[in-house]
């Protein structure tokens, strides 16, 4: 068995010459993720949610035959540098609710292509709305021997529980038991979201959803696996065969920039106990809930009600985010520490001193042991340390 790290939730771009996520960097392919970015930030696993559309899926074809990518034999796209590539395509249902297939090879891939052929009104395009439902796509999932995941499960903007219902049971009924893995999302934690009965039959995901370079393995899991192959990570996932998620490695819920609810009427991020489903300063109840606001109004105990074997959620700020890493600090660290992931987790703070000062290894080795003090982000606004309380 090996541990290795894994980012499952990456935006493409532009391949083939086209765009692919309107959103995000064009400068964001595969090529350069996987030649440059997983290597620089530390990864053994990327996963790409753009793999359904008609550019990604040729270009992956193309690197296929150019012999830039082998398909294991047990499911998933292998770099010359050891590096898995896992396909998920991101889909838009027709409740409005984001969901990934994480599907093993070409063959699914081209099947997937073929369902939303009369589903989605442009191939060309990640995360399109389709003219399919959950269970359908459930159903889908299943068929073509993929991994079903709904997607930022908690966030306001298309995520199931942030936006449709308090509960995969109250909507799905027995179908909700096909369900195995969900994605927390940056705005959610594993405390938080254990405080909600059903999601004891979860395993928690924690993925960048990047859409620039810079973002991916802003959040990463931690797994325990034979080999790397698409059967081990779905052996993972589901916990079986002594497969499993070790930990999740994620943003500090505060720092996510729909953690409180927010007034878009006044600008503000809402202060007060939670829920606040209005502004006390305006009194507009069209708010933007907030993630933590959500969860407190579906939740089904106050505390975290974790079941046998969670693993640990440990809570990480983006190397670039934290005070005192410029881009020249960044480039040092990288260069002689090897990668992101390196400096987070293993470096010692020697080294990182050496580096980039004691100011910067004294914030990496509190945020190791525990949480640094964060100003809450809502309304689409990230939140921040707070540099004067940090280090005490």
């Amino acid at each position: 068995m090996r541990s290795v790290y894994a980012d499952l939730h990456v935006h493409i771009g532009r391949a083939s010459g086209r765009p692919v996520k309107i959103t995000a960097s064009r400068s964001l392919t595969l090529a350069n993720l996987l030649n440059e970015t997983v290597l620089r930030k530390g990864l053994n696993i990327v996963g790409i949610v753009d793999a359904g559309t008609a550019p990604v899926l040729a270009e992956l074809e193309k690197m296929v035959d150019q012999g830039q990518l082998e398909i294991h034999q047990r499911g998933g796209f292998m770099t010359a540098q050891g590096v898995m590539l896992l396909a998920g395509c991101e889909v838009e249902t027709r409740e409005g609710v984001h969901i990934i297939i994480y599907l093993p090879d070409l063959d699914s891939l081209h099947k997937y292509q073929k369902f939303m052929r009369s589903r989605v009104k442009n191939m060309e395009l990640s995360t399109q709305r389709c003219k399919a439902d959950i269970r359908e796509l459930l159903n889908l999932s299943h068929v073509l021997g993929g991994v079903f995941c709904p997607a930022h499960a908690f966030t306001p903007h298309k995520g199931f529980y942030g936006m449709l219902a308090s509960s995969f049971q109250s909507y799905l009924g027995r179908d909700a038991s096909q369900i195995h893995v969900l994605e927390l999302g940056l705005s959610a934690d594993t405390d938080m979201a254990d405080t909600i009965n059903e999601t004891r039959h979860f395993t928690f995901l924690s993925n960048s959803d990047a859409h620039s370079a810079g973002n991916v393995g802003r959040e990463y899991n931690l797994l325990r696996l034979a080999e790397l192959n698409f059967e081990e990570f779905r052996l993972a996932v589901y916990g079986h065969e002594g497969r499993r998620v070790l930990a999740n490695y994620g943003m500090d819920p505060l720092m996510g920039k729909y953690h409180r609810s927010y007034c878009p009427q006044c600008d503000q991020i809402m202060q007060g106990e939670p829920p606040v489903v209005e502004c006390p300063i305006c009194g507009n109840d069209k708010l933007v809930m907030g993630v933590y606001d959500r969860i407190v109004q579906i939740q089904d105990h106050r505390e975290p009600y974790h079941p046998v074997g969670r693993p640990p959620y440990r809570y990480r700020v983006p190397l670039t985010s934290m005070p005192g890493v410029g881009p020249t600090t960044y480039q040092k660290l990288i260069q002689y520490l090897g990668n992101e992931i390196e400096v987070m987790e293993r470096a010692s703070f020697d080294d990182i001193a050496r580096v980039a000062g004691n100011n910067v290894a004294a914030l990496v080795m509190q945020m190791r042991a525990g949480r640094i003090p964060i100003t809450p982000g809502g309304g689409g606004v990230y939140g921040k340390i707070q540099v004067h309380n940090c280090n005490q």
